[in-house]
């Protein structure tokens, strides 16, 4: 997400851990994973898929 964003991207919305991002017409949605939880990760984390 954070590649996204500095590529141009902007938020449009926001919902808990879920983000839909926008870029001249065309919108990706993403989930962030934070630290911990059932995985036990040491970082955050997202996971980005384009809608169109």
């Amino acid at each position: 997400m954070s590649a996204l964003l500095n590529g141009g991207h902007r938020i449009v919305s926001a919902m808990g851990p879920s983000f839909t991002l926008e870029r001249n017409g065309k919108y990706v949605a993403c989930g962030v994973r934070p630290v911990g939880g059932m995985r036990g990760t040491a970082e955050t984390t997202s996971q980005c898929h384009r809608l169109n």
